[in-house]
């Protein structure tokens, strides 16, 4: 790459980076005074829950309590206790009728609340809340646990400016004092059920809840999960020598007209709700393949219905009549969702598109969807890296927007589910091209009447490539879409990076800009399936300015070496795996290019930082870390 090309791209990046503080002479960082990623401005009202370090309020609890309530009222005592040191105690309503004089947090469909005249809105959903101080007691209540649980964390982020960042680092205000603010909240997320699949958030459940995503008090909120269909119902080992005709020619789908297979999965679909007593979604998940049953039948019903799509949903909606007979009479009062995939083969949905309303229309007369079916989307082809109303997505957006019309035109306005990709399957070791886009398309996603959105992330391993960064932003934004990218960004950056945020915004920016520069000039792009790391991407230049822009990062935290030795290590760790790219580039395709004492220290780093963070994987299902790394320290120390 020639130096004016990398100078035009680095000119670009000092266009696009975004304000930093400065250093003042303790170097200290001096930024603007921080905005709160708070949905409302709240008035004081000069009640105290804490004075003078200590509280005679407490957190009621309703007698028949759930484990997500449990842990929201744990959740509020260790924070407050945290920040002030007084320890409020948690107990059972037992009860009790409410008195505007009581000083209590009431969590949940308490006795108080009940007796409080305060009645929750409609359309809520799952994870919205509401927030109300009556008197000198405070209530939080939602119709789902997890909704209660998420206001918690909001009330700890007004009275404490509680914020988590990441499972180790959580920024809250020390104080003697805490004031009871006049709530008076109603607080409808963007989206409503939030999963985000990646290793961290897989691998603790305090960090996904803490970062309000949807949980499951026991086995989990799915009770059967993804391509189900034979792997989970009908394996071909058990039943498939008896009963070749519930499948294709290849066996490797279902056969969807076949009465008889449609009633065993019925009863194996049974079975696993009785296992799983709190799992709400159960899949009916086509295989993942682009295989579909041809029998006369399949055809006659896939021309009738619209499509593979059309043909899922009929069944899906068969599936849900059985089972639900089945659920009133043995488990009344138990609801389960019924979701199938819109998914390659039906990702199409059975529609035309009609010009005098200039909607998408079923083209079955009957169409049907059940109350409690739904439609999983996958956007797999996307280019992530752009929103989906752009016109490279304009195929994915469409075929959104044939299932949102579709359901409806029968009433069914947020039977929408998604399911995402955050992952770069092909190159773990590179940020995958997707800052800054998910706002934008998480509104899209809610116009169009999804409930639900799952983003499949790199679950297989930890990675380095701002993985917490694209955790916290995302988390927020699912939240609150009219939140900034960039300002949630910086302020992550800022917490998480401590006196090296300024050159960590830098190098946060590099990508964004140079990723700009890649599209437009190599054919980069922002799809799952790009091979991200390839040396054409990657000229030596560029990975040095890399490296270099973190070592900057490494010296501007000497300070604290001294000064705070412990702060120092995390931060100076933090920084060391972000190093795991540049060092990884210049293994791959530089190595040449690197003095012997360069590629000892580079691989001495690799090796323990990928350790340290258990990053084990550069690509999906490719667990080659730790061979890498031998394979080059061979090379290196022969």
């Amino acid at each position: 790459m020639s130096k004016k090309i990398i100078s035009l791209i680095l000119s670009v990046l000092v266009l696009v980076t975004l304000t930093t503080g400065c250093k003042n002479g303790n170097n200290k960082e001096i930024y603007p005074e921080e905005e709160r990623l708070l949905p409302e401005t709240v008035a004081e009202t000069g009640i105290k829950i804490v004075e003078n370090g200590v509280s005679v309020y407490k957190i009621m609890l309703p007698s028949d309590t759930d484990g997500i309530l449990t842990t929201a009222a744990k959740e509020t005592q260790y924070f407050i206790k945290e920040a002030t040191e007084a320890l409020i105690p948690i107990i059972n309503d037992n009860d009790a009728q409410f008195d505007e004089n009581d000083k209590i947090i009431s969590l949940g469909d308490t006795s108080v609340f009940k007796s409080s005249g305060i009645a929750l809105p409609d359309n809520l959903g799952n994870s919205g809340y509401i927030m109300k101080r009556s008197g000198k007691t405070l209530f939080i209540d939602a119709p789902d646990s997890n909704g209660s649980l998420c206001g918690v964390y909001d009330m700890l982020g007004y009275i404490i400016n509680l914020e988590v960042y990441a499972a180790d680092e959580i920024d809250f205000d020390k104080k003697s004092n805490v004031d009871l603010l006049d709530f008076n909240i109603v607080f409808r997320p963007t989206i409503d059920i939030r999963e985000i699949r990646t290793k961290p958030l897989q691998s603790d459940a305090t960090y996904a809840r803490r970062m309000k995503m949807y949980v499951s008090e026991g086995l989990g909120t799915w009770i059967t999960f993804g391509h189900t269909v034979i792997d989970n119902y009908l394996p071909l080992d058990t039943y498939a020598k008896n009963h070749p005709d519930w499948y294709n020619g290849a066996q490797t789908q279902v056969c969807y007209s076949n009465e008889q297979m449609r009633k065993e999965m019925v009863e194996v679909i049974k079975s696993r709700i009785v296992n799983s007593p709190d799992g709400k979604f159960v899949m009916i998940g086509h295989m993942d393949n682009f295989d579909m049953c041809e029998c006369d039948e399949c055809v006659a019903a896939r021309k009738k219905l619209g499509g593979y799509g059309g043909q899922e949903l009929d069944f899906t909606n068969k599936i849900a009549t059985d089972v639900d007979e089945w659920l009133h009479a043995n488990y009344p009062g138990r609801e389960v969702r019924y979701i199938f995939f819109a998914y390659q083969t039906s990702s199409e949905p059975p529609v035309k598109y009609d010009e005098t309303t200039q909607k998408y229309v079923p083209i079955n007369k009957n169409f049907e969807v059940k109350d409690n079916v739904y439609v999983l989307y996958c956007p797999i082809e996307s280019i992530f890296s752009k929103p989906m109303t752009n016109a490279s997505n304009a195929a994915q957006y469409e075929q959104l927007k044939g299932w949102s019309d579709a359901f409806a035109s029968v009433g069914k306005t947020k039977n929408i589910m998604i399911w995402t990709y955050s992952i770069p399957v092909r190159s773990y070791l590179v940020p995958m091209d997707n800052f800054g886009v998910y706002g934008e398309n998480y509104k899209t996603f809610k116009d169009l009447g999804a409930s639900y959105v799952l983003d499949q992330s790199v679950y297989d391993t930890a990675i380095p490539c701002f993985e917490e960064l694209k955790i916290y932003t995302q988390s927020k934004l699912m939240c609150r879409s009219d939140l900034s990218y960039n300002k949630l960004a910086e302020d992550f950056i800022k917490h998480y990076y401590g006196l090296a945020a300024p050159e960590m915004i830098k190098y946060h920016n590099f990508f964004r800009s140079y990723y700009k520069y890649l599209e437009d000039n190599k054919a980069f792009s922002g799809s799952i399936w790009t091979v991200g790391d390839e040396e054409i991407y990657w000229p030596l230049p560029i990975v040095q300015d890399m490296n270099n822009m973190l070592e900057s990062a490494l010296e501007d935290l000497e300070p604290l070496r001294n000064s705070d030795p412990e702060r120092y290590e995390v931060l100076y760790s933090r920084i060391k795996r972000e190093q795991i790219t540049p060092i990884y580039l210049m293994f791959k395709h530089h190595m040449k290019s690197l003095t012997q004492e360069q590629k000892e220290s580079y691989w001495y780093d690799l090796k323990k930082y990928t350790v340290k963070y258990e990053i084990v994987a550069s690509a999906e299902g490719n667990n080659d870390v730790v061979n890498m790394v031998e394979d080059w320290r061979k090379e290196i120390f022969a």
